[in-house]
């Protein structure tokens, strides 16, 4: 049975082409043939931003790992897991949960100390980027804004954008606008609304079917009576046209507040950072997080051989008692800050990670592909052309044109941005620079205490009487061995139940 891969791709409107997805595509089909996997499914997110993980492919992807079972995810590039290390992170753990592997087509990452190193840089300058991109496309954005123009995102339904790129009253969403607000404020609750128009077929601006969110978040816009508005900067009343009156408005948002539930208590559980990291030196299982209560009701947090309890428990017998949470998430983080500040160790790490760099980030498929579609379009604008010079001029013809220029100016966008990218290039300095940051992250925060570990530590195996960390680099010395176990951190004294 042949090993099954999926592939996802993206690209953003305002500096990518279509282009940019076939071409990604077709990198991603060449490698799975290469590699002797078969893609089963593929993904695109067509015009979406990369700023965060919020794309319907995307997600959908995500969603059916679990059904379709694959052995590999092909991705361009580590940016298409998010924009955060957050976002990469948590979607990362999703993939791997599942028992897939993740393929970058254009960054060769493979699972090794120098590649898991290379892929947390990588994700840092993803971040970078989007910072960056995020304030260039903000300046531009606040420019249509001082204007009441449309920034992309914040047309509600009911209007439709001008070719001045103001907005204009759409008398189709207009009426439904109109119908949610008289029902609402002449008693209606939204779930007899939202059922209501569904029933009638109607559907939002992105064609889907209307939800107690969609509904709250139409009730609230004041654009509605002629606010335009642009995050915390830009306020203008009568900058738009009203399709709401104020006494309407004003009644809905006071009967909002009457109608406002109060917001549920969730329960946190613990953060338990060594999951996946940390084995049973007795039989070589991993330790999960476990909470137990004691005699006073005051809870305590464990890490528990998989081995030592239920079912596997009566398999494999193993007799590993469970070891305190905080103890030995301390002893990791001091260890690893240690070895942050010994900068012979650092000077080796960057100078690892940057010659397997080197020889593995030297592809320019991506820029191949994205010119031979700009020569490819230049050809048929000069087609398009001559045809205008003989006076073959119609509409057909105008909006052909039309539709060339703009693929023309995406696929020049996406060329500056990989131009740019170049500029960025990782040099040995900029790897060292990053890892020595880590030692000024706050370890008092559980998201820089989870980077810290993710980045540096491959395993911790904890025996009866010692335990031994393997830190994410090549060499003799990159596994310590701690002797000194004072059996504090070790505990069975309250019954535990598994989060």
């Amino acid at each position: 049975m042949n090993n099954t891969a999926i592939a996802y791709y993206r690209y953003s409107s305002h500096r990518q082409g279509e282009q940019s997805i076939e071409g990604q595509a077709a990198e991603a089909q060449k490698w799975a043939k290469a590699n002797g996997y078969t893609l089963v499914k593929e993904y695109a997110d067509r015009a979406m931003t990369g700023t965060n993980d919020d794309r319907e492919q995307f997600q959908l992807m995500l969603k059916e790992l679990e059904r379709l079972h694959p052995d590999v995810l092909i991705l361009w590039k580590v940016d298409r897991m998010g924009r955060n290390k957050e976002e990469i992170a948590f979607n990362k753990y999703r993939c791997k949960k599942n028992g897939v592997k993740i393929v970058y087509v254009a960054e060769n990452i493979p699972d090794t100390p120098e590649g898991i190193i290379l892929e947390s840089v990588l994700e840092g300058m993803a971040e970078y980027y989007s910072l960056q991109l995020s304030q260039n496309i903000r300046r531009g954005q606040q420019a249509s804004a001082a204007k009441c123009q449309s920034t992309g995102g914040n047309r509600p339904l009911g209007y439709r954008t001008g070719a001045d790129k103001r907005f204009e009253i759409d008398p189709q969403g207009a009426a439904i606008v109109r119908q949610v607000f008289d029902r609402y404020v002449h008693g209606e609750s939204q779930a007899e609304i939202v059922q209501a128009l569904n029933a009638q077929g109607l559907r939002t601006l992105k064609g889907k079917p209307f939800t107690h969110n969609s509904l709250r978040t139409m009730l609230k816009n004041e654009k509605y009576i002629g606010v335009y508005s642009y995050k915390d900067t830009v306020r203008i009343e009568g900058g738009i046209p009203a399709i709401i009156d104020p006494q309407t408005f004003a009644k809905a948002q006071e009967m909002m507040k009457k109608n406002k539930r109060a917001p549920s208590h969730r329960w946190s559980k613990a953060n338990y950072l060594l999951t996946e990291k940390l084995f049973c030196g007795r039989c070589g299982g991993m330790m999960v997080g476990i909470s137990g209560t004691g005699r006073h009701g005051d809870k305590h947090y464990y890490y528990a051989c998989t081995n030592s309890r239920g079912e596997r428990k009566v398999k494999v017998g193993c007799q590993k008692k469970n070891i305190r949470k905080q103890w030995i998430e301390e002893l990791v983080i001091s260890h690893t800050k240690a070895l942050l500040h010994n900068r012979e160790l650092l000077e080796f790490i960057a100078e690892n990670t940057y010659q397997f760099y080197l020889s593995e980030n030297t592809d320019t498929a991506y820029t191949d592909a994205l010119n031979a579609n700009l020569k490819d379009i230049d050809k048929a604008l000069g087609n398009l052309l001559r045809a205008v010079e003989a006076g073959i001029f119609n509409d057909t013809t105008k909006t052909r044109m039309n539709e060339l220029e703009d693929q023309r100016k995406q696929i020049q966008a996406a060329l500056a941005r990989s131009k740019l990218q170049e500029g960025l290039q990782l040099t040995k300095t900029h790897i060292l620079y990053y890892l020595e940051q880590f030692r000024d992250l706050n370890t008092d925060d559980t998201e820089c205490r989870k980077r810290l570990i993710d980045t540096f530590i491959n395993s911790i195996f904890v025996y009866d009487d010692k335990i031994t960390i393997t830190f994410n680099y090549s060499g003799d010395n990159r596994t310590v061995t701690l002797q000194e176990i004072d059996g504090g951190g070790f505990d069975c004294s309250v019954a535990c139940s598994t989060i």
